[in-house]
């Protein structure tokens, strides 16, 4: 009985020593980084920085279609300063639609792209003068020449 008993404190004993190395292990192991409510802060964080930013950067370009709308009110009476701004508007997102010229449609919403600029005539400054979709698996450097994009399959 005396044996019996030895035996099983001796069990125990090695499945603690297991045990324990495979708990030193398993935390030496473990990818570092951030808590779980860790990430949540940094995630959560993240997120509202950029949220934050679109969000200026879209009152940026309302404020600025507004305010332009009101200077142009302002040079004509009161009474027909509404319809000019209206017509402004109008305008102003036409302008914003015929950025896009010569590439009207067949752009894919979200996806990346590498646009160069070209000068415009007088008074547009600029216009798109190519598109290029990126696609994966493919690698895009400049080329020699300095000015055109060209493009290799990944190794």
């Amino acid at each position: 009985m005396h044996s019996r008993c030895l035996t099983r404190v001796l069990q125990s004993i090695v499945v603690v020593i297991v045990a324990g190395c495979l708990l030193i292990v398993g935390r030496l192991t473990v990818a570092s980084g951030p808590t779980g409510a860790e990430r949540y802060q940094v995630g959560h964080r993240d997120g509202y920085d950029e949220g934050y930013l679109a969000g200026l950067h879209d009152g940026v370009v309302q404020g600025r279609q507004e305010g332009r709308a009101l200077q142009e009110g302002d040079t004509v009476p009161a009474g027909s300063r509404r319809p000019v701004q209206v017509a402004f508007n109008d305008g102003y997102a036409a302008g914003a639609n015929d950025v896009f010229g010569g590439y009207d449609g067949g752009w894919a919403l979200t996806e990346p792209y590498v646009v160069t600029l070209e000068r415009a005539r007088a008074p547009i400054v600029y216009r798109i003068g190519s598109r290029t979709p990126l696609q994966f698996g493919v690698s895009y450097f400049l080329c020699p020449n300095g000015r055109d994009l060209c493009q290799e399959p990944r190794r």
